[in-house]
């Protein structure tokens, strides 16, 4: 009885919707994790994981219930090291006097030279060909380990990474963050990936381990220099990890350790410098939740890249607005305009005459404004290795958000992000507000690399432009290249002036026929509405 309503915990909830989820997807018995034990046990590659857990001054409670959610795991080989930063508070102690699991590793350090060093002594202990990073007062769901396992028994993986929740402070859990699959250019604008994270240990020694002086965004700064030297990062879309919302953590207080968000700046830009990316700085992102940051781009990738900016409107007093709309937008930018109409051959005409060095920007005339001025923006994302096409925030004439990004969802909708919402809404993970990585952009502003488009002959004949622009997304997309959009840039739409509905069809019947899916739209994510919701 006792154990039964230990596994209930991971079912509660305070919000109603998500606890109905919960009770769909994260119901535990003692039955189905003794069947779970008996799979990882007749797996064919059992290796063992390392959890890494630093620990300073830990609440005994919060402490106690991190370790018993390892001891809880359905995957067997593991090892916990724990590492005591020189604690003032020893009253945990008595906490691990009760432990006698062999594979609990503890070791209290004679002094505290803090969580980055602490990290890379836990990791120093460790003898697993796998490390996964603890909390000390955060819990772990049952099948945590077994996840990552059972997906090693089919593919090689060196980071893995997967959904996670919050623990409120009356011990609900709350605040899901269901995750798009990798997704770069999302990362430097935050540590998404946290909790729970799991790395292939030679590749964690290859980099470095963990480096003093990015306290607090230690992680964060190993996850920006692994994924710089591997492709076999998965993704794994269900809830694995609690982040509890203690009285110290960052999750209740962020403004009590503000030196965690200098170390994640530093690390930012480290990542850009190491990169060779032409920016001026980082910066938190101030008008977002603490641990956002942005990236301001140097003037110097103005005069860089020759920009082409292709007017399409339905006749010539239309491309003549547009380049009035954006004459003051362009003018320290080294920029030919040139005009058309609709037609996919007038357009393919158009762009034989572009430089494949170049970058190739699109503006319909269903665009009647200019709201916020982010080309530099735009183009510092497009000038990033695997990114072949940029996109913006759209708003329209009543200051609702027309789209932020487009989604497919797992029905095959097509979700439009935001739509109707209000234009300071920040979104689910900050989606409307900070760059991140999307299967399409909206057509009626987008950039593109001059060599994406030669090499790809350009767009398909025989269609409209809507659906050519998609299907040319699609492409990219499934080339494995990257499409960003980037809301710095905000352009107002008439949305009254659109009509696309025949070529969204078309477009959607033949993404689903060849059974795509949109790997930066979670598939726990609602494929009704357009608020980035739960799906129960």
């Amino acid at each position: 009885m006792e154990d039964e309503i230990f596994l209930k915990r991971f079912t509660i909830s305070a919000w109603r919707e998500y606890e109905l989820w919960l009770f769909r997807n994260r119901n535990f018995s003692l039955y189905k994790l003794q069947e779970l034990n008996k799979r990882a046990n007749n797996f064919k590659f059992k290796p063992k994981v390392s959890i890494i857990m630093p620990i300073y001054n830990p609440d005994p409670y919060e402490l106690r219930q991190a370790i018993d959610s390892v001891l809880w795991q359905a995957y067997p080989y593991w090892e916990l090291c724990i590492v005591d930063d020189y604690s003032e508070n020893l009253s945990y102690l008595k906490v691990l006097s009760k432990l006698s699991d062999h594979r609990i590793k503890i070791k209290i350090k004679n002094k505290n030279t803090g969580i980055a060093e602490t990290s890379q002594y836990a990791l120093e202990m460790t003898t697993g060909e796998y490390v996964a990073l603890m909390d000390q007062d955060d819990e772990l769901y049952p099948d945590a380990l077994y996840s990552f396992i059972d997906i090693l028994q089919r593919r090689e993986v060196d980071f893995f990474y997967s959904d996670r929740d919050m623990i409120s402070s009356s011990g609900g859990r709350y605040m899901h963050f269901f995750k798009p699959d990798w997704s770069p250019e999302y990362l430097l604008s935050f540590n998404y990936t946290s909790h729970f994270e799991i790395y292939k240990k030679g590749l964690v020694l290859d980099v470095g381990g963990f480096r003093k002086g990015y306290e607090g965004s230690q992680d964060y700064d190993l996850t920006l220099r692994i994924t710089e030297q591997t492709d076999k990062i998965y993704h794994h879309p269900l809830i694995l990890y609690s982040w509890r919302q203690s009285q110290s953590s960052i999750a209740s207080s962020p403004n009590m350790k503000s030196y965690i968000f200098e170390s994640g700046i530093k690390a930012i830009a480290d990542t850009v410098r190491r990169r060779n990316l032409p920016v001026k700085g980082v910066t938190e992102d101030e008008t977002l939740w603490r641990g956002h940051y942005k990236i301001t781009w140097d003037d110097s990738i103005k005069s860089g890249k020759k920009i082409f900016l292709i007017l399409i409107g339905r006749c010539l007093e239309e491309t003549d607005r547009l380049r009035n709309l954006f004459e003051d937008v362009v003018r320290s930018f080294d920029v030919e305009f040139i005009s058309t109409d609709y037609d996919i051959e007038n357009i393919n005409r158009a762009l034989k005459n572009i430089h494949r060095d170049g970058y190739v920007y699109f503006c319909d005339d269903n665009i009647i404004e200019v709201v916020s001025d982010g080309l530099i923006d735009t183009m510092g994302y497009l000038s990033m290795d695997g990114v072949s096409a940029v996109g913006c925030k759209f708003i329209d004439s009543e200051n609702k958000i027309f789209n932020v990004g487009l989604s497919i969802a797992t029905s095959g909708r097509l979700l439009f992000s935001y739509r109707g919402s209000p234009r300071d809404e920040k979104g689910y993970g900050g989606v409307t507000m900070i760059p991140r990585n999307v299967s399409l952009v909206f057509p009626s502003f987008w950039g593109c690399k001059g060599s994406v488009l030669q090499e790809r002959n350009f767009f398909c004949s025989g269609k409209g432009y809507f659906y050519s622009v998609m299907n040319f997304f699609k492409m990219i997309i499934k080339s494995g290249e990257r499409i960003t959009c980037v809301p710095y840039m905000c352009l107002r739409i008439d949305k009254d002036r659109l009509n696309y509905d025949e070529e969204t069809n078309a477009f959607l019947d033949q993404w689903m026929e060849e059974g795509l899916k949109d790997k930066y739209y979670n598939p726990n994510l609602t494929d009704i509405y357009e608020d980035f919701g739960l799906k129960v």
